[in-house]
């Protein structure tokens, strides 16, 4: 008997573990766009991804990559492998795409986010993730379109992050973005120390894109979200203490320097600017929509005229000596209908009660004297 349930539970782990890359793997369809599949669809484990990385492993298990499935496709002479990544949720996919993408790849209509050249696309499909390479011409704009049509059921539609909608868009260099969920991509993007600096351990989310300020010289602009503006104040202050941010007299000897701000929930960091002013007229586009409420339930009270408190002081006693009367009625017309249909079995029992006397009065009392 226990030899079955330990293969059983061997059994069942091994499914869950195969769970997710399953998912990824039965996803890609047999065909789409005039393109058939001309091979097995091959799984890839999250390991193996990471394997193939490289460099890079750190990043892919950053954006919680779950698994892949790879599977080639032909139409006609030409051919084309596509790769589908799962993720998380859409924030990760979205991150992994903006990491992937590479400025040889311009924006494309096929899905919210999407970018391909001649022979390579990338597509953002709720937390799923499209990777098109071909040797020649990659299917069109319309076909890879069809593909992202046919996932899109089956992706997870929780809402992608909004902090690009703060990026100011005056002198933006199209598809520089990145998103940041850990401190590795951050790494690889802008280099400034692969520890946890920016507090992503604070549930913190972090987008950089680059700005022409200058001819032929950009900047980078980091924007780090926090989910409290308490949070973002503390973080800042580290950010101060570590980096050379707006320092008097210009920066130590082989650092360059930072130029940043708190905006409500945010930090806003500039790498790379010709001077401070540029700078700052970058960072004063940024603004946060973030507003401050108090909907605690208001109630004013102001003390009643001496007047009004004397009649309602009446009306009170007026109201005590009415009780009082239809008590003493009630009590008086209750003992005269028992009196009436019970004589000598409720009151007048003077031969039943025997009351115990000190002698210190005159008069004796007697028991007919209690009704």
């Amino acid at each position: 008997m226990r030899k079955i349930l330990f293969f059983v539970t061997l059994i069942v782990l091994s499914l869950v573990a195969a769970a997710c890359p399953a998912r990824a793997q039965g996803l890609l369809p047999n065909s789409f766009g005039g393109w058939s599949a001309s091979g097995a669809t091959q799984r890839l484990t999250a390991g193996a991804i990471e394997q193939s990385a490289g460099a890079d492993a750190s990043v892919f298990q950053e954006y919680g990559t779950e698994g892949a499935a790879q599977r080639s496709y032909a139409k006609g002479a030409k051919t084309a492998s596509v790769t589908l990544y799962h993720l998380a949720d859409p924030s990760a996919a979205y991150g992994l795409y903006t990491f992937l993408r590479s400025d040889a790849l311009a924006p494309a209509d096929i899905a919210s986010f999407a970018s391909a050249s001649q022979n390579r696309a990338l597509i953002v499909v709720g937390n799923l993730l499209i990777e098109v390479t071909a040797p020649r011409a990659r299917p069109s704009d319309a076909d890879l379109k069809n593909l992202a049509q046919y996932l899109a059921p089956q992706a997870d539609t929780t809402p992608f992050p909004t902090i690009a909608q703060y990026l100011p868009a005056q002198n933006l260099v199209d598809g520089s973005e990145h998103y940041f969920v850990g401190p590795q991509a951050l790494a690889r993007v802008l280099p400034m120390g692969t520890d946890d600096w920016a507090g992503f351990a604070f549930s913190a989310e972090a987008l950089t894109a680059r700005y022409r300020l200058a001819e032929k010289q950009d900047a980078v602009l980091l924007l780090v979200s926090y989910p409290t503006q308490q949070i973002a104040a503390k973080e800042f202050d580290g950010m101060m203490r570590r980096f050379p941010i707006d320092p008097p007299g210009g920066a130590p000897a082989g650092q360059s320097v930072l130029y940043g701000k708190r905006i409500s929930s945010m930090v806003a960091l500039v790498v790379g600017a010709p001077g401070q002013d540029a700078a700052n007229a970058l960072l004063d586009q940024i603004r946060s929509d973030d507003q401050v409420t108090w909907n605690e339930p208001k109630q004013t009270y102001t003390d009643p005229s001496i007047g009004k408190m004397v009649v309602e002081a009446i009306t009170g006693s007026g109201v005590i000596m009415l009780l009082a009367i239809v008590v003493g009625i009630g009590f008086g017309g209750l003992r005269v209908v028992v009196k009436y249909f019970l004589p000598g079995k409720v009151f007048d029992r003077e031969n039943q009660i025997e009351i115990l006397q000190l002698g210190i009065a005159s008069k004796p009392i007697r028991a007919k004297d209690l009704y």
